[in-house]
């Protein structure tokens, strides 16, 4: 048996290995993307010195600098644990396809189980620093958020984002099409709707459970 990672999968070849095609009309994304804002005060005033800090250093930011300075705050803010899932980082997905075993660690997964992560219902993969960002965020998210659809029987859509500095995109997995959004900016107002399409994540994978 082979082996391949997420890393070397381009969306093209995603799309044509499994009979995937890009409809970016799909209702869910228009409704999840749809989430109306309504941090609290303090949550406004975190966001606002979020978005500020990320504008002065987005570009001089490492990915785990990245990763550690704004985008973990910015989902800790957004408190997506329940008591029927919860956040999970760097946790590997496999799973098997014509004798080819297709494996990769998920940069942020949500997921039932405590310590052991079960097949997630949204995955944040590929955050990368604006200045040196991967050839193919799209591809390597949409190979990760296949392997959680095999491994949840295709019994719901997957919910994803990639991240390219301040720009955010989230994506939609519906049995065999994906819908895409635009990009938002997370160094300016667009944090706010950010933060609410994250907490509308909870909401939408509730009611899938």
């Amino acid at each position: 048996m082979t082996t391949r990672t997420f890393g070397s999968f381009s969306f093209e070849e995603v799309q044509d290995l499994f009979g995937f095609k890009r409809n970016d009309e799909i209702p869910l994304l228009a409704e999840w993307l749809s989430a109306t804002p309504n941090p609290s005060a303090f949550q406004v005033e975190a966001l606002n010195w979020l978005k500020k800090h990320l504008f002065k250093q987005v570009l001089s930011w490492n990915e785990d600098e990245l990763k550690m300075f704004f985008i973990g705050p910015l989902i800790e803010f957004a408190n997506l644990e329940t008591d029927d899932f919860k956040p999970f980082t760097q946790r590997t997905l496999e799973f098997t396809l014509n004798e080819t075993k297709i494996t990769g660690k998920v940069d942020f997964m949500i997921s039932k189980g405590l310590r052991n992560a079960k097949p997630p219902y949204f995955c944040i993969h590929e955050y990368k620093q604006e200045a040196n960002s991967s050839e193919d965020p799209l591809g390597q998210l949409l190979i990760a958020m296949i392997a959680a659809q095999t491994l949840n029987e295709n019994k719901f859509p997957i919910l994803g984002a990639y991240i390219l500095g301040r720009n955010w995109f989230f994506v939609v997995l519906d049995d065999k099409k994906y819908a895409v959004s635009n990009s938002y900016n997370a160094s300016d107002d667009d944090i706010f709707q950010i933060f609410a399409i994250l907490q509308k994540s909870k909401e939408i994978i509730q009611r899938h459970l």
